[in-house]
Protein backbone atom coordinates (compact mmCIF):
# COMPACT_ATOMS: atom_id res chain seq x y z
CA UNK A 1 0.00 0.00 0.00
CA UNK A 2 1.40 3.46 -0.93
CA UNK A 3 1.64 5.83 1.36
CA UNK A 4 0.21 9.06 0.22
CA UNK A 5 2.76 12.72 1.49
CA UNK A 6 1.70 16.04 0.64
CA UNK A 7 4.44 18.16 0.91
CA UNK A 8 3.89 22.24 2.00
CA UNK A 9 7.29 23.68 0.97
CA UNK A 10 7.09 27.25 1.61
CA UNK A 11 9.87 29.56 0.05
CA UNK A 12 13.65 29.03 -0.93
CA UNK A 13 13.53 25.94 1.42
CA UNK A 14 15.51 23.51 -0.83
CA UNK A 15 12.26 21.82 -1.73
CA UNK A 16 13.30 20.65 -4.69
CA UNK A 17 15.56 18.24 -3.35
CA UNK A 18 12.31 16.94 -0.93
CA UNK A 19 10.57 17.08 -3.73
CA UNK A 20 13.02 14.46 -5.86
CA UNK A 21 13.63 12.34 -2.90
CA UNK A 22 9.71 11.74 -2.13
CA UNK A 23 9.08 10.70 -5.54
CA UNK A 24 11.89 8.43 -6.04
CA UNK A 25 11.20 6.51 -2.34
CA UNK A 26 9.46 3.04 -3.26
CA UNK A 27 5.95 2.86 -1.28
CA UNK A 28 5.68 6.92 -1.29
CA UNK A 29 3.55 9.05 -3.35
CA UNK A 30 3.56 12.34 -3.78
CA UNK A 31 0.16 13.57 -3.81
CA UNK A 32 0.28 17.38 -3.81
CA UNK A 33 3.04 20.09 -3.51
CA UNK A 34 1.88 23.78 -2.41
CA UNK A 35 3.97 26.69 -1.27
CA UNK A 36 0.98 28.24 0.76
CA UNK A 37 0.41 26.81 4.40
CA UNK A 38 -3.24 27.84 4.14
CA UNK A 39 -3.53 25.75 0.80
CA UNK A 40 -1.79 23.16 2.70
CA UNK A 41 -4.68 23.17 5.35
CA UNK A 42 -6.93 23.07 2.73
CA UNK A 43 -5.34 20.29 0.63
CA UNK A 44 -5.09 17.87 4.11
CA UNK A 45 -8.93 18.49 4.68
CA UNK A 46 -9.47 17.42 1.14
CA UNK A 47 -7.01 14.67 0.22
CA UNK A 48 -6.75 13.20 3.72
CA UNK A 49 -2.97 12.39 2.56
CA UNK A 50 -0.92 9.88 5.30
CA UNK A 51 1.73 11.92 6.26
CA UNK A 52 2.03 15.95 5.67
CA UNK A 53 6.05 17.16 5.00
CA UNK A 54 5.56 21.20 5.90
CA UNK A 55 8.66 23.55 5.82
CA UNK A 56 8.51 25.88 9.04
CA UNK A 57 8.55 28.95 6.58
CA UNK A 58 5.34 27.92 4.61
CA UNK A 59 4.19 30.97 3.19
CA UNK A 60 1.13 32.77 4.54
CA UNK A 61 1.06 31.01 7.76
CA UNK A 62 4.13 29.54 8.85
CA UNK A 63 4.83 25.58 9.99
CA UNK A 64 3.96 26.04 13.66
CA UNK A 65 0.47 26.82 12.43
CA UNK A 66 0.28 24.45 9.60
CA UNK A 67 0.88 21.72 12.00
CA UNK A 68 -1.21 22.92 14.56
CA UNK A 69 -4.59 23.64 12.36
CA UNK A 70 -4.34 20.17 11.18
CA UNK A 71 -3.24 17.48 14.46
CA UNK A 72 -5.51 19.54 16.51
CA UNK A 73 -8.43 19.02 13.71
CA UNK A 74 -11.40 16.70 13.98
CA UNK A 75 -11.12 15.19 10.13
CA UNK A 76 -7.57 14.51 10.64
CA UNK A 77 -7.25 11.78 13.52
CA UNK A 78 -5.66 9.65 10.84
CA UNK A 79 -2.94 12.76 9.57
CA UNK A 80 0.40 12.68 10.85
CA UNK A 81 2.73 15.79 10.35
CA UNK A 82 6.27 16.38 9.77
CA UNK A 83 8.26 19.62 10.57
CA UNK A 84 11.13 20.46 8.26
CA UNK A 85 13.59 23.35 8.72
CA UNK A 86 17.00 24.81 7.12
CA UNK A 87 18.27 25.16 10.67
CA UNK A 88 17.50 24.06 14.36
CA UNK A 89 16.03 26.28 16.57
CA UNK A 90 14.35 26.46 19.73
CA UNK A 91 11.20 28.26 18.38
CA UNK A 92 10.69 25.61 15.40
CA UNK A 93 11.79 22.30 17.32
CA UNK A 94 9.62 23.35 19.94
CA UNK A 95 7.08 24.38 18.37
CA UNK A 96 7.05 21.57 16.43
CA UNK A 97 6.23 19.43 19.64
CA UNK A 98 4.10 22.38 20.98
CA UNK A 99 1.89 22.06 17.57
CA UNK A 100 1.43 17.86 17.76
CA UNK A 101 3.87 17.08 14.81
CA UNK A 102 5.52 13.89 15.20
CA UNK A 103 8.97 14.61 13.53
CA UNK A 104 11.11 17.30 12.83
CA UNK A 105 13.71 17.01 10.03
CA UNK A 106 16.09 19.15 8.82
CA UNK A 107 15.69 19.67 4.66
CA UNK A 108 19.66 18.14 4.60
CA UNK A 109 18.95 14.96 6.08
CA UNK A 110 19.85 11.78 4.32
CA UNK A 111 17.30 10.82 1.52
CA UNK A 112 16.80 7.48 3.40
CA UNK A 113 16.39 9.10 6.86
CA UNK A 114 13.78 11.00 5.51
CA UNK A 115 12.10 8.26 3.87
CA UNK A 116 12.49 6.28 7.41
CA UNK A 117 10.73 9.36 8.94
CA UNK A 118 7.64 9.32 6.31
CA UNK A 119 7.17 5.94 7.13
CA UNK A 120 7.51 5.56 10.87
CA UNK A 121 5.01 8.67 11.51
CA UNK A 122 2.52 6.98 9.26
CA UNK A 123 2.64 3.44 11.70
CA UNK A 124 2.02 6.27 14.46
CA UNK A 125 5.41 6.29 15.81
CA UNK A 126 7.60 10.04 16.39
CA UNK A 127 11.16 10.87 15.20
CA UNK A 128 12.91 13.73 15.47
CA UNK A 129 16.70 13.68 13.56
CA UNK A 130 19.41 13.05 16.06
CA UNK A 131 21.03 16.79 15.65
CA UNK A 132 17.33 17.84 17.30
CA UNK A 133 17.20 14.99 19.43
CA UNK A 134 20.59 16.54 20.95
CA UNK A 135 19.48 19.47 20.52
CA UNK A 136 16.21 19.28 22.79
CA UNK A 137 18.37 17.07 25.20
CA UNK A 138 21.42 19.44 26.17
CA UNK A 139 19.92 22.89 25.23
CA UNK A 140 16.20 23.00 26.23
CA UNK A 141 15.76 20.49 28.84
CA UNK A 142 18.35 21.90 31.04
CA UNK A 143 16.06 25.21 31.02
CA UNK A 144 13.00 23.53 32.35
CA UNK A 145 10.99 25.14 34.96
CA UNK A 146 11.03 23.38 38.05
CA UNK A 147 7.13 23.22 38.53
CA UNK A 148 6.65 22.01 35.18
CA UNK A 149 9.21 19.08 35.92
CA UNK A 150 7.65 18.15 39.15
CA UNK A 151 4.18 18.18 37.64
CA UNK A 152 5.34 15.73 34.76
CA UNK A 153 6.99 13.69 37.55
CA UNK A 154 3.76 13.04 39.76
CA UNK A 155 1.71 12.33 36.63
CA UNK A 156 4.46 9.52 36.20
CA UNK A 157 3.11 7.60 39.12
CA UNK A 158 -0.07 7.07 37.35
CA UNK A 159 1.70 4.78 34.59
CA UNK A 160 1.91 0.98 35.24
CA UNK A 161 5.30 -0.78 35.28
CA UNK A 162 4.94 -1.73 31.65
CA UNK A 163 3.44 1.93 30.76
CA UNK A 164 6.75 2.93 31.92
CA UNK A 165 9.05 0.10 30.15
CA UNK A 166 7.29 1.23 27.09
CA UNK A 167 7.80 5.01 27.36
CA UNK A 168 11.63 4.32 28.70
CA UNK A 169 12.07 2.84 25.55
CA UNK A 170 10.49 4.79 22.83
CA UNK A 171 12.49 7.57 24.03
CA UNK A 172 15.63 5.80 23.32
CA UNK A 173 14.57 5.88 19.87
CA UNK A 174 12.89 2.29 19.51
CA UNK A 175 9.80 2.19 16.99
CA UNK A 176 6.60 0.35 18.10
CA UNK A 177 7.64 -2.70 16.05
CA UNK A 178 11.54 -2.59 17.71
CA UNK A 179 9.92 -2.59 21.34
CA UNK A 180 7.55 -5.20 20.75
CA UNK A 181 10.50 -7.63 19.66
CA UNK A 182 12.71 -6.62 23.21
CA UNK A 183 9.93 -6.81 25.57
CA UNK A 184 8.09 -9.87 23.23
CA UNK A 185 4.36 -8.75 23.36
CA UNK A 186 2.49 -7.31 20.06
CA UNK A 187 2.62 -4.28 18.06
CA UNK A 188 -1.00 -3.68 18.71
CA UNK A 189 0.17 -3.98 22.85
CA UNK A 190 2.82 -1.28 22.54
CA UNK A 191 0.89 1.10 20.97
CA UNK A 192 -2.34 0.65 23.45
CA UNK A 193 0.68 1.26 25.81
CA UNK A 194 1.94 4.10 24.00
CA UNK A 195 -1.45 5.79 24.15
CA UNK A 196 -2.55 5.11 27.60
CA UNK A 197 0.96 6.56 28.55
CA UNK A 198 0.13 9.93 26.70
CA UNK A 199 -3.41 10.31 27.90
CA UNK A 200 -2.16 10.13 31.35
CA UNK A 201 0.67 12.71 30.86
CA UNK A 202 -1.35 14.71 28.83
CA UNK A 203 1.03 14.59 25.44
CA UNK A 204 -0.94 15.71 22.35
CA UNK A 205 1.72 13.37 20.40
CA UNK A 206 4.20 10.47 20.96
CA UNK A 207 7.22 13.26 20.07
CA UNK A 208 6.18 14.95 23.32
CA UNK A 209 5.61 11.88 25.61
CA UNK A 210 9.25 11.08 24.39
CA UNK A 211 10.48 14.88 25.28
CA UNK A 212 8.37 14.36 28.65
CA UNK A 213 10.76 11.23 29.32
CA UNK A 214 13.26 12.62 29.28
CA UNK A 215 12.99 15.84 31.05
CA UNK A 216 11.69 14.00 34.13
CA UNK A 217 14.98 11.55 33.67
CA UNK A 218 12.80 8.50 32.58
CA UNK A 219 16.09 7.91 30.56
CA UNK A 220 19.27 9.61 30.31
CA UNK A 221 21.24 11.41 27.57
CA UNK A 222 24.00 8.78 28.00
CA UNK A 223 21.16 6.04 27.45
CA UNK A 224 19.75 8.13 24.20
CA UNK A 225 23.28 7.92 22.95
Amino acid sequence: MMLRVLLVHGRDSGHPRVKELIERASGIELIASVESGIEGVRLARDLRPDVVLVHAHAAGIDGIEVSRQITHAPWAAAVRVVMLADHITETWVLGALNSGASGFLETENRADHLVDTIKAVARGDALLSPAATRYVLDKVFPLAHVSAHDAVVGRLGDLTPREREVVALAALGLDNREISDRLIVSHLTVKTHINRAMLKLNARSRAQLVAKAHRVGLVSTGDAE
